[in-house]
Order: C-alpha cells, then structure tokens, then sequence
C-alpha cells in the first residue's frame, strides 16, 4: 500500500502527450496558481526589477511568458522552476497535481479499482491538493534588514576583498558604506526566521515560498542607510547564476541618497548606473549616487535633482543606452540640462577605475 501511495503524484517518468499537455495549461492561470498578479497579460516580474511599469508578459498565444526587463522567457514548467525554486521534475509533478492531470505512466487504472473496493484508500491517493496561496504583498522592512546587515561581518574574504579590487573601490570605502558579507545565507534564514517568522521574512521581499532567502552562496549586502535606518538592502551574489538582486515587491530607491544633504547647489552630482559605479566614484573623491538598473529611474527624483550640475554615468552597452534616454528623457522634460561621461563599449565606470588604478 505504501508502495502504490509513493507513486501518487511523482510523475518521475512522463508520457509525450502528458508533457505536452503541461506545455500547454493557460499560461495565466498557471501564474495565478503560483501567486502572480496579473493585469490584462501583465505583471511585475518574480526578479524585483520592476518599480512602476510591469515587465513580465505572457505571450499572444498564452503558451510562454517573457520578461521585457530582465530579458528572461520560457514556458508553464520553467516558470514554476523559477518562482517554486524546483527541478523540471518537482516542477511537472506540481503542474499535475495542482490541476489534477493523470499521466499514463502512473498505474491509474489500478488504482481507480482500489478506491471503489477499499474506502480507507479514497482520503490518502485523492485528497484534493490545494493550490499555493498567494504570497502577501510586500514592504520594505527597514528593522529586519538593519537586524540582518548587523549580524554579517565586514568585508575580509578574499572573495570580497577581490570584487572590490577589481571594480576599483576602495576596501575602507566600502566599509564606510556598511557594505557586509554574508557567508551563509541558509543559516541566515534560520536565525530570520528565528526571530521575526517566516511570514515577515516573506513580507520585506526576501523570500518567496520556499524557506530560504532569493540568493544562495557568497554574497556581498549593500544597504541603503537613512533617517529610518537600513531603507533596502541590495545583494551581490558572487557564486550563484544570480548577480545583483533586492527585496522582491519592493521600490527601487536611490543608493547614497543621503549624500544629497551633504552637497550645494550647482556641484557636480554624478548619476551612476548600479552601486559599484558609484562607490568607485565616491572613493576617488566624486559626488556620486546609484540607480538600480537602466530603467529604473523615476521622475519622482528629477525635483531633488534640479539644484545640481549633473553628470550621467551609463554603461557601455545596450542598457546603458537605455540609461542614457532615461536620463536625458526626464531632465529634458523639465529644461535641466544633464552631461554623460561614457565608458569604452562593454566596460562601465568601474571597469575604467579598476584599470586605471591597477595599472
């Protein structure tokens, strides 16, 4: 009996016409069933990259998805992958089950005779699997993060140590920034979890439904301090297929805000693509600040910004691109002028420090 009861959803073997159906579920309600809001075939990608446009889009024929964001895409089985943290075969065994598909591989027929002779059976092998709830909207949490970033240590693995180097930052700038390594993240979630619950972890964006965090291995945590303490959090992760990565569900802001209040009116401000840009900058005795990501900037900002001589500090490649019409998009709206200083093609700011300072 245990043995019939093992086979009950864990179709470890699929038949064609079964994957095949999987392929092709309504790719928006499979979204749904994993907690994405959709709005008229869109939503805010399960990355956290998005802040006001969403970017995850489910395709004409509704069989495939794609970010416009982030550049990821694929079909039903691969989006549960990617949100449920599973592997082609966990994720085919959750498609079944939660919209009741039989594969022909499993002894169906045998054990549909079993439930009508043997009603013990009917509440173990049938028991209706109930879809995953909807993950709780998120917020940032500016005490579980200061919590966190105050239990890593300051920067003196060599892995860390090296990725400063290499984006020519200096070490004791990056510690002025608080910038933390985090070597565990498992154990970090635990003593989370420990002390705040699962639920609040969830709720300041960084977990999904597994009982982890969004990265794994090595990583780097720059936090984004001001007058309420650790606003957001921003991840480099240094050995996973992750790079950069932040509170899912959580607004963007900008990294050294605070710097801001520090300067005068028509000083020279530079608006850098990502935070390494601009702690290399500020080591080498620039005024700079950090967008995260090539559109991620908000008009909200153009205001604050006005009072400065700006200087943009894109990256030399497609997104930078991006970066730069942003920029040149939002002050030109308002008659503000803003300069560029842009790097060799597939190198950014960074890249141009390291090398000079390295030579």
């Amino acid at each position: 009996m245990q043995k019939i009861n093992n086979q009950i959803g864990r179709p470890w073997r699929l038949e064609s016409t079964t994957l095949e159906r999987l392929r092709t579920l309504p790719m928006v309600e499979v979204a749904q069933a994993l907690g994405i809001q959709m709005l008229h075939g869109k939503a805010m990608c399960f990355n956290g990259h998005d802040t006001q446009t969403p970017s995850f889009t489910i395709g004409k024929n509704k069989s495939y998805w794609k970010c416009y964001g982030c550049g990821e895409f694929g079909d039903t089985i691969s989006l549960v992958e990617k949100i449920l943290g599973l592997d082609f075969k966990a994720a085919c065994n959750w498609l079944c089950e939660t919209f009741r598909i039989e594969d022909g591989t499993r002894p169906t027929a045998r054990l549909t005779a079993l439930r009508h002779r043997t009603p013990q059976l009917k509440k173990s092998i049938v028991e209706p699997v109930s879809a995953p709830t909807r993950a709780p909207e998120t917020s940032a949490d500016p005490e579980l993060y200061a919590w966190l970033v105050g239990r890593c240590g300051p920067v003196v693995d060599p892995r860390g140590t090296r990725y400063f180097r290499d984006h020519g930052i200096p070490l004791d700038v990056a510690h002025s920034f608080g910038v933390v390594e985090l070597l565990d993240p498992i154990r970090a979630y635990l003593a989370l979890e420990k002390a705040w619950g699962a639920d609040r972890i969830q709720k300041a964006g960084l977990s999904k439904h597994r009982r982890s965090l969004l990265w794994s291995g090595y990583s780097l945590i720059f936090p984004f301090n001001d007058d309420t303490g650790v606003s957001y959090v921003q991840v480099r992760c240094l050995e996973s297929k992750q790079k950069f990565i932040g509170p899912v569900g959580v607004l963007k802001p900008i990294f050294n805000h605070s710097r801001l209040q520090r300067m005068r009116a028509n000083q020279i401000l530079h608006i850098c693509e990502g935070i390494p840009d601009a702690l290399a900058l500020e080591g080498h005795g620039l005024a700079a600040i950090g967008i995260l990501g090539a559109t991620s900037f908000r008009t909200e900002w153009v205001d604050e910004l006005l009072q400065f001589d700006l200087v943009g500090v894109p990256d030399g490649d497609s997104a930078g691109e991006k970066f730069r019409q942003s920029l040149t998009q939002a002050f030109h709206a308002r008659s503000k002028s803003i300069r560029f200083v842009l790097p060799p093609k597939g190198m950014d700011a960074c890249d141009v420090i390291s090398k000079a300072v390295n030579a």
